[in-house]
C-alpha cells in the first residue's frame, strides 16, 4: 500500500532508546513509499533517516519526580505549541514513541484539537506504559485514545489483554540490531586485539540527570578499584549528545586507563568486554544479549526515590529479570549504588567468571527465544513497524 498526495507523517521520540525506534519506523515506511516527509522531534538516528526536527530531543528527556515539575510549565508549552504545528501541517498520521507523559498528554490535547477542526487523522504510540513495572493504575489514562498501541516484548500482549487493552507485539529493534551485528561480523580492528576479560564498561545513562547522580560513583569506582585489578581497561560508552558532558567530568581521572567512547560509533565494544555496571533502562537488555554480565545501578533525588519505592515492582524494573521473570541482574537502587557496592559486585564476578559467562550464554539464548527470534522470520520490527503505519494510513476513516 502507498500514501496518497499528502506524504507527511508526524513522529516523536524524546529520548534515546526512542530515537532508535523511530529510525527503525522510518526505514520501514520508506521501504512502502521512499517520497515520505517526516516532521517532528527526534535526535540523530531519526535526523539520519530524514526527520526534519522541530525541537533538540534533551527537552523532552525528562525523568524524575522534581525534574518533571520544574520543566512542567515548558512541556505544557510544547505540546500546544506541536498541536498547533501538526493541525497546520495536516500529517496523515501522529507517530509518538515512548516519553509516555508528554506523548499521553499531546494524544488527548489532539483529540481535542481534532473536534474543533475539519482535520484529523490516526494516533499510534509504541511503548505503552510499563504496567508489569509501575502497576496497571497507569493504564486507564491510556484507554480508547490511541487507534493502535504498540509493545517491544511479546510477554505484553498477554498482560494488556487481562486488561482488556488490545496491544500489538511487532517485533523488537533492539534484538534485531544486535542479530543484525552478529550476523555482520564487521568488527574495528581497533578492539580485535584487546582481551576480553580486560574490558569492563561503565554505561551512566543517557539523560544528564542520570549522569550527575551515577557517573560521580564510577569515577569513585575507578579511582578506589584500579589498583586491585591490573591491566583493566575502564571504558565509558556515552551517547553522542552527552559525549562532551562525560569528558569533562572523567578528566580528574584521565590519567587512569579510562576510554569515553560514543557507543553508537562504536557498538563491537559489547562483543569485547567482560562486565558492566550500567544505569537501569533498555541498555540492560543490549548487555545480556552480548552476554555479559551486568549490573544495574539507578540513582536519583530523594523525593523521586521515595515516590519510586512506593510505585514501582523491582522485580520487574529490570528488563532482563522481568523477561526471564529470574533476577539475573542485580540492581543497586539509591544508597546502594555507590562505589563499594559496585566494587563488591565486581570482586564477585572475578571471582566467578566461568559460571557467569555460562549462565549469560543461557540468559541470551533464552531471550532470544521466547522473542520469536529463534524460530520465526516474520518477526522483523522495521518491515511489520512500516506496514502497520502504511495500513493505518489508508484504512482509516476520516
Amino acid at each position: 500500500m502507498k500514501l496518497n498526495k499528502n506524504n507527511k507523517i508526524f513522529i516523536l521520540a524524546g529520548e534515546t532508546s526512542g530515537d532508535y525506534i523511530g529510525s527503525c519506523i522510518m526505514r520501514g515506511v520508506k521501504q512502502n513509499n521512499n517520497n515520505t516527509k517526516f516532521l517532528g522531534v527526534g535526535g540523530s538516528f531519526m535526523e539520519n533517516e530524514g526527520l526534519s526536527s522541530l525541537y533538540n530531543i534533551k527537552e523532552f528527556n525528562v525523568i524524575g519526580f522534581l525534574n518533571t515539575v520544574v520543566k512542567l510549565k515548558k512541556l505544557r508549552n510544547y505540546v500546544n505549541e506541536i498541536v498547533k504545528f501538526i493541525i497546520k501541517e495536516e500529517p496523515k498520521i501522529v507517530i509518538t514513541i515512548d516519553t509516555k507523559g508528554f506523548s499521553l498528554a499531546l494524544a488527548k490535547s489532539l483529540k481535542i484539537a481534532f473536534k474543533n477542526s475539519n482535520y484529523k487523522c490516526p494516533l499510534i504510540h509504541f511503548v505503552p506504559p510499563t504496567i508489569w513495572a509501575y502497576g496497571k493504575s497507569r493504564l486507564k489514562k491510556w484507554k480508547n485514545i490511541h487507534d493502535e498501541l504498540i509493545c517491544l516484548y511479546k510477554i505484553e500482549e498477554d498482560i494488556f489483554k487481562k486488561y482488556d487493552t488490545k496491544c500489538i507485539y511487532l517485533g523488537n529493534p533492539i534484538i534485531e540490531k544486535f542479530l543484525d551485528f552478529e550476523q555482520s561480523k564487521k568488527f574495528k580492528k581497533s578492539y580485535n586485539n584487546i582481551s576480553k576479560k580486560n574490558n569492563i564498561l561503565l554505561l551512566p545513562g543517557s539523560r544528564s540527570s542520570e549522569i550527575n547522580y551515577v557517573l560521580p560513583e564510577f569515577i569513585k569506582l575507578i579511582k578506589n578499584t584500579n589498583n586491585k585489578f591490573k591491566n583493566v581497561n575502564w571504558i565509558i560508552p556515552v551517547t553522542k549528545s552527552q559525549y562532551s558532558n562525560v569528558l569533562s567530568k572523567v578528566n580528574e581521572i584521565k590519567s587512569y586507563p579510562i576510554e569515553v567512547i560514543i557507543l553508537e560509533d562504536n557498538y563491537e565494544i559489547l562483543k569485547h568486554s567482560s562486565f558492566a555496571i550500567a544505569c537501569s533502562g533498555t541498555v540492560t537488555l543490549e548487555l545480556v544479549l552480548f552476554k555479559i554480565p551486568t549490573v544495574a545501578v539507578y540513582k536519583t533525588d530523594f523525593v523521586s526515590a521515595l515516590i519510586g519505592r512506593m510505585l514501582v515492582n523491582f522485580k520487574n524494573v529490570i528488563l532482563p529479570n522481568f523477561l526471564l521473570k529470574e533476577n539475573i541482574v542485580p540492581f543497586l537502587f539509591q544508597e546502594k549504588c555507590n562505589y563499594i557496592q559496585m566494587k563488591n559486585a565486581l570482586i564477585n564476578f572475578m571471582n566467578n567468571i566461568e559460571i557467569q559467562n555460562k549462565l549469560y550464554e543461557n540468559y541470551s539464548k533464552n531471550i532470544l527465544k521466547d522473542m520469536g527470534y529463534l524460530n520465526s522470520k516474520s518477526t522483523n520490527f522495521t518491515i511489520n513497524s512500516g506496514k502497520m503505519v502504511i495500513n493505518l494510513i489508508n484504512n482509516y476513516k476520516r
